[in-house]
């Protein structure tokens, strides 16, 4: 048994191994689509209604709460993409021993110390602390809002606290809300819970369902224009879930690979199985994560027979809650030592190695603007003009202008439909998903623009064009 200066130091390892994960090779990729349209919105240099007129223009399904925290931060320390990627990055450091605190919360033992290593490790979470998009920031809200709900089901809170715990948890319920409309999820959980919990257990969580209609309601106030936009849009470019669907896409994508994603998904049923009776006829508190995994994945199924495919991995990151806190609690909770310790193994080894080969051979799958900036850099013209429909190329020039190998450089941006006579040569670049794959130029232009060079760079293309005019 370990002391609690030994517990402490533990604790701190695994936290900063965490942060070194996340910090190393922070800026390894380009922004991509979704991170080029955050970081054209979240703008410090544009008035907060520009910034809401702009995620009309380009349609943004996507919650407002990050790009709000983006555009704070990025206002007080440069708008730079660099810069820009600090912010899921402090989420995800954050949610670390917010985690180990939320996991103590649940089993009341020394397995916090496996959650912080599973979650400081865990491939995916490192993932999306670098890249500037809101999931960190939901993984981080969904946890707070599961410390404040165990708080507030606790029984014999004083007056004092009852008011404290029930104002907190209603703010961070409304805020993990606000930061993705997926953690409906969680509070459904919690409406199930508590709703077992009073049948079987005769267990009253008053507090926490009187909370239920003031979330509901601020919510709705301070997201109604978003809410409105969601329920009008239905192009959800999903395929539809089923089994293998919910396997390889999700358990799979969580834990680096389909091994992977094996081994954490074999051990999780396994100890669900063998303490089945605790968690379902004795009062603890694994339950509300159970929910939560269980919900987690039917509900979006239910909504996909209905309507329209809507589930993607991401959407759902705050799902890892549950799984790196139940695996950890119930190994602990094995009487079996050498059980105990194969399980630890089980999971331990192949997720570092996993991580080794993902960290050490990691490929780049991001647009890679400025790779192929440093080779452009060595032609004679500096003439540069990007290809994409609607608003789209105002968006990656807003990007390219912040780069440092733009800035360090000659290049020259030119309205691919304005090109003064006085042009001679034109590289013509195009992020090939937002064209369908085609970046030729239009046929009014093809008579007197020839094409000299092309450079390709895996989702880039760029065409040199001479200009006879």
């Amino acid at each position: 048994m370990l002391d609690k200066k030994s517990i402490l130091s533990v604790s701190i390892l695994f936290i900063l191994i965490g942060i070194f994960l996340r910090l190393y090779q922070l800026n390894f990729e380009n922004y991509w689509l979704d991170e080029l349209v955050d970081f054209w919105v979240a703008d410090p240099n544009i008035t907060l209604h520009t910034t809401f007129l702009r995620r009309e223009l380009v349609d943004d399904q996507t919650p407002y709460l990050f790009q709000l925290f983006l555009k704070i931060y990025l206002k007080y320390f440069g708008y730079d993409p660099e810069i820009g990627r600090h912010v899921p990055l402090i989420f995800g450091i954050l949610s670390i021993p917010l985690v180990a605190i939320l996991s103590y919360q649940v089993a009341k033992n020394n397995s916090f110390l496996l959650t912080i290593l599973l979650v400081s490790i865990n491939i995916y979470l490192i993932k999306y602390s670098q890249e500037t998009r809101t999931y960190t920031l939901v993984f981080l809200l969904s946890t707070i809002n599961l410390i404040f709900y165990y708080k507030i089901i606790l029984p014999n809170l004083t007056n004092f606290k009852k008011i404290y715990i029930f104002s907190l948890f209603i703010i961070f319920s409304v805020l993990s809300l606000s930061a993705h409309p997926f953690v409906f999820i969680i509070i459904f959980s919690q409406i199930a819970h508590s709703a077992y919990s009073f049948f079987v257990f005769r267990e009253k969580n008053f507090l926490f369902l009187l909370s239920i209609p003031f979330i509901l309601f601020i919510y709705l106030i301070i997201n109604y224009n978003y809410l409105i936009s969601q329920l009008s849009y239905n192009e959800y470019f999903l395929e539809h879930e089923n089994w293998k669907f919910y396997y390889n896409y999700y358990f799979s994508r969580f834990f680096g690979s389909k091994i992977m994603g094996l081994i954490y998904l074999s051990t999780l049923i396994f100890l669900i199985i063998r303490f089945r009776k605790m968690i379902l006829f004795r009062s603890n508190n694994y339950l509300p994560l159970v929910f939560i995994l269980f919900f987690s994945y039917l509900i979006p199924l239910f909504y996909a027979l209905l309507k329209t495919p809507i589930l993607t991995d991401r959407y759902i990151i705050f799902v890892l809650i549950p799984i790196l806190i139940l695996i950890s609690a119930l190994i602990f909770e094995i009487d079996n030592k050498k059980l105990k310790i194969l399980l630890f193994i089980s999971i331990l080894i192949p997720t570092i190695v996993n991580n080794y080969i993902e960290i050490q051979f990691r490929k780049n799958t991001k647009p890679e603007f400025t790779k192929l900036l440093d080779k452009l850099e060595k032609h004679e013209t500096k003439n540069l003009t990007f290809y994409a429909p609607k608003i789209i190329d105002e968006i990656i020039v807003n990007y390219i202008l912040s780069v440092d190998v733009f800035k360090n450089n000659n290049f020259k941006i030119l309205n691919i439909d304005n090109i003064s006579s006085d042009t001679k040569m034109l590289w013509v670049i195009c992020y090939e998903p937002v064209v369908g794959y085609n970046c030729n130029i239009s046929n009014d232009k093809r008579k007197n623009w020839v094409l000299n060079e092309t450079k390709k760079l895996d989702l880039l293309n760029a065409r040199l064009y001479g200009i006879r005019n």
